[in-house]
């Protein structure tokens, strides 16, 4: 299968991480069948149009590595060539799409709650629905529509740590969300990756809740680097949307202390918590991976073909 996916064109939206783990994943599993248009140019190391800096999450685990081109002549690209065309994140910020082409699917990885021409009603909340109802990869997918199919954020396979418990010397990670910590704690306080990757490594636990949508980059980079995931709230999520790993969920300070109390004692970790971690490091790997997501869309686009 040859895939032609329509990256978003404006310099400052380059960041759209559903659009940078797809695009990773597929070239990954595709190489050479894969085509992004226009060029994913912060992908290959060329921030001169959009700064590094100013990506979202200052280009973490997306950008810090160069992927491999492909020798296909963008200038004079055939839609032909392809036999299915993916658009991606462009259409989330107000471009549109004129393509003729038999096999059009599309991504969606709009949050639940913001600006979007169509909305639904989920449990009395008036939140972002899928954008489009036929053939599409929804992100934080409320709705249970024929051929809408939902998906979620990957990382790449080589930035998955081994587990190791040796290092491990704090309860939680620096960057944990003050709503996810109930700490006034900022956000993004490392400007370097290894060292925001080996925060994380280095503590038992890491701590996520729900920001705009269930799904999260924050999420899959605790689990990469080897911290148990703890979710505030995560009983709550609805049942499509990302992620769908074995979690523990906490609602409260107090709940979220006997927890991590319970998990690891005298510094050193239960046995519930190492079956924990194995599990969650088992998900990630079967599931939450750019390659586990690509791979699915392949699939699901080669059996509704």
């Amino acid at each position: 299968m040859k895939i032609l996916f329509i990256a978003t064109t404006n310099p400052e939206k380059q960041g759209d991480y559903l659009e940078l783990s797809l695009i990773h994943g597929l070239r990954s599993i595709l190489g050479e069948d894969f085509v992004e248009y226009p060029k994913k140019k912060i992908l290959y190391g060329d921030f001169s149009e959009s700064p590094i800096n100013s990506l979202h999450g200052k280009g973490f685990t997306y950008c810090t590595e160069p992927i491999t081109d492909v020798q296909y002549d963008r200038n004079n690209l055939k839609k032909s060539d392809f036999d299915v065309v993916l658009i991606g994140s462009g259409h989330m910020y107000g471009e549109k799409y004129q393509i003729n082409h038999p096999n059009i699917w599309y991504t969606d990885g709009h949050d639940l709650y913001g600006v979007a021409e169509r909305r639904v009603l989920y449990q009395g909340e008036d939140l972002i629905g899928t954008q489009f109802t036929s053939k599409c990869f929804k992100r934080d997918l409320i709705e249970s529509l024929p051929s809408v199919y939902a998906t979620g954020f990957g990382i790449p396979e080589k930035k998955i740590r081994p587990i190791n418990l040796e290092i491990k010397g704090k309860q939680f990670q620096t960057t944990a969300p003050s709503d996810a910590c109930f700490l006034s704690n900022g956000a993004y306080k490392f400007d370097n990756e290894n060292d925001y990757y080996t925060d994380m490594a280095e503590s038992w636990f890491g701590l996520t809740c729900r920001k705009g949508g269930w799904d999260c980059l924050r999420h899959y980079e605790i689990l990469a680097c080897g911290a148990l995931l703890l979710f505030k709230d995560h009983i709550k999520k609805p049942s499509l949307c990302e992620p769908n790993c074995p979690v523990v969920s906490y609602s409260s300070q107090r709940e979220l202390h006997d927890i991590m109390n319970r998990l690891v004692q005298n510094d050193k970790p239960t046995t519930e918590y190492i079956s924990l971690l194995n599990q969650q490091r088992e998900w990630l790997i079967e599931h939450g991976t750019c390659e586990a997501r690509a791979q699915k869309i392949i699939e699901i686009i080669q059996s509704n073909s």
